[in-house]
């Protein structure tokens, strides 16, 4: 979209009021909203600064009575927000290193900015600046006298989006996937060769332990890899922003010094405490008496069969059918609760807030999806009820999850098309504002925090039970294969196009899997204990509970011992990789000390030039002093 050919305002930086100006992002507002209001937040997403604006580039849309805001931003906006947020991009001698607006000049394609960022770290850059802005002397919105302001409210609510970065997830998925082939490969050939229980186990619980340790190291060195490539590994992150629901009385930041809310912590904790801590536990209390009704409907159920022989034998599977779903209903009705609780506990930063919110889910669904299997396992010692249970998890879970993702956000968004009158046909050759509105018009997309969760709870039914259910890894790659198309169809067909954030790894999920893989050791080393032909062997060799209970711990400190050894055997950055940055981080540190050696340099101070120093200088006493205030504030920073 050509700037001359509607009201597009002028970027502040004169070099850059000639290019064509493309719209990156679009504001959808309220459709009866007033041209005093419109005129009103355009005026402030174009405004300076230091008068409380964005310095973007706003364009009305069709007209000025719509309710539609497209927004753009200056090579110079962009660039400046890549060094604030610290983005990592490819310099002249082939490193990547953080972006300097000063030195831009000498960084791959800075002069062209389409090729230097990516249409997504530009849509991310825009919204992280409209999320910024806040009222200033407002006291109520224009053209709505009843809409009261208070200083420091933002003034856009943009909807946020879970998890990190789309790409990071998809090569987790993709990984993950691909990792599971040697798992497969192994327990159908254990089911094929119908081996001793004992054996199989055993076999499948060392072959586990190894697996589990192995992948996730070298899914760690290959996230290394993609976020050194993505420029992602070593953004700032010391002084994030505060996330845009962050509400509180106005303050000045002390570091920063920056005009920002202010909410006290002692608060936030009080919220956790004495109300979103009574919450989880009562959700807990919910997912544990699900289980009691499972137990209860299980012997019924046996009962009902062994008295009435000619029923079906699916009627056995009935409980654990019932189940899963008892199971699959209570985690979206927690995480609904969970979402509403974190928001309202009023998080600084994004990363808090998702930490938060990681931490509620992840305790409730390992206790909810579980506690049933680890009850079978360890009380009641049923390995055949074990088995059914999740295989019946495993399958059914899974169709319903495909499901939920796929098929019901494709029905409502044909249902919407019927109701709405909209013609089907393609939007490829449509006009561009035409493809604006039809985004807009999509279901916001929920993000990836649920597709992590899946891969979490499917980790868990391979590494703690799968010397159960050999064919669980099996299982599990027919559903990923379904669910990387299923998933990209959600991203490019059903949802709106989302704002990604930069991710250097996937976060709290990495240690929350690594922890699955540690308590992996102790339940298969347990399962082989509480086997059939273990109990059998004990009993013919005269071998107490308690000395096997040794033997058991014993074996499972082993085989921890051996899973550490392991993890620190496999280097988690990639020695390429390691050698780039430290040879980055060598040359940031000798240009800053021979900097502020130029800067405390002054007048008397000798300095003599000698061939073998670093720089060609050499100090005398009077400047050995300036070295050492140079040194003492290089510690400081």
């Amino acid at each position: 979209m050509p700037a001359a050919m509607g009201s597009w305002t002028r970027p502040l930086c004169k070099c850059c009021a000639s290019l064509p100006v493309q719209p990156q992002v679009a504001l959808e507002l309220s459709e009866d909203i007033s041209v005093e209001t419109k005129r009103w937040l355009m005026s402030r997403i174009q405004a300076e600064k230091i008068a409380g604006g964005a310095e973007l580039m706003v364009h009305p849309g069709e007209d000025d009575e719509g309710n539609m805001l497209l927004v753009s931003a200056s090579r110079h906006v962009l660039l400046r927000a890549a060094e604030v947020l610290g983005l990592y991009k490819l310099y002249k001698d082939g490193s990547m290193i953080s972006f300097c607006y000063r030195d831009r000049r000498n960084f791959e394609n800075s002069d062209n900015i389409d090729e230097f960022l990516t249409l997504a770290e530009c849509q991310f850059i825009i919204l992280r600046t409209l999320g910024n802005i806040k009222a200033v002397d407002e006291k109520y919105v224009p053209g709505y006298p009843t809409t009261s302001l208070y200083p420091g409210e933002a003034i856009y609510s943009i909807y946020r989006y879970y998890g990190g970065s789309v790409a990071m997830y998809f090569s987790f998925l993709e990984f993950f996937t691909c990792s599971l082939a040697p798992m497969a490969i192994f327990g159908t050939i254990v089911v094929a060769l119908s081996m001793d229980t004992v054996d199989k186990c055993i076999l499948f619980s060392v072959f586990n332990i190894i697996w589990s340790t192995v992948i996730m190291e070298l899914w760690k060195r290959h996230s290394f890899v993609l976020s050194y490539t993505w420029g992602t590994l070593q953004m700032n992150s010391q002084f994030e922003e505060p996330r845009m629901g962050y509400e509180g009385p106005m303050g000045t930041n002390p570091i920063t010094l920056r005009h920002q809310p202010y909410y006290p912590a002692w608060k936030r904790k009080v919220k956790i405490w004495l109300v979103s801590v009574p919450f989880l536990c009562l959700f807990l209390a919910f997912a544990l008496y699900g289980t009691f009704l499972f137990f209860r409907l299980e012997a019924w159920v046996k009962g009902f069969y062994s008295e009435h022989e000619n029923c079906w034998n699916c009627v056995l599977y009935l409980p654990s059918i019932l189940h899963a779903l008892y199971i699959t209903g209570l985690n979206i009705l927690h995480k609904m609760v969970a979402e509403v609780l974190t928001e309202w506990e009023n998080h600084r930063l994004e990363s808090s807030f998702q930490n938060h919110l990681t931490l509620k889910v992840l305790v409730f669904r390992f206790v909810n999806c579980f506690s049933a299997l680890f009850y079978i396992s360890f009380y009641l010692q049923d390995l055949e009820l074990l088995r059914k249970n999740l295989a019946s998890l495993l399958i059914l879970t899974q169709i319903i999850n495909q499901f939920a993702e796929t098929l019901v956000p494709y029905f409502s968004k044909i249902l919407h098309r019927k109701r709405a009158g909209l013609k089907s046909c393609s939007m490829e050759n449509a006009p561009e504002i035409d493809q604006i509105k039809s985004q807009g018009q999509k279901t916001p997309f929920p993000g990836m925090f649920d597709e992590y969760m899946e891969l979490f709870v499917q980790f868990g039914y391979v590494s703690l039970f799968s010397c159960i259910y050999p064919l669980s890894a099996l299982l599990i790659i027919l559903n990923n294969i379904t669910e990387i198309r299923t998933d990209a169809l959600k991203l490019c067909r059903l949802f709106q196009k989302p704002f990604i954030s930069p991710a250097a790894n996937i976060g709290v999920w990495q240690t929350a899997f690594e922890t699955i893989g540690y308590l992996s050791v102790i339940t298969n080393c347990l399962l082989i204990s509480i086997s059939p032909q273990v109990q059998e062997y004990c009993a013919e060799s005269d071998i107490t509970s308690n000395s096997l209970l040794i033997w058991t711990i014993g074996v499972e400190h082993a085989l921890l011992v051996i899973k550490i050894t392991l993890a620190f055997a496999i280097p988690d950055i990639p020695a390429w990789v390691k050698l780039r940055i430290d040879r980055v981080e060598y040359q940031s540190l000798h240009a800053l000390k021979h900097k502020l050696f130029e800067e405390d340099k002054g007048p008397g101070r000798e300095t003599v030039e000698k061939e073998g120093w670093p720089g060609g200088i050499v100090r005398s006493d009077s400047a050995d002093s300036s070295l050492h205030a140079s040194n003492r504030q290089l510690n400081l920073l």
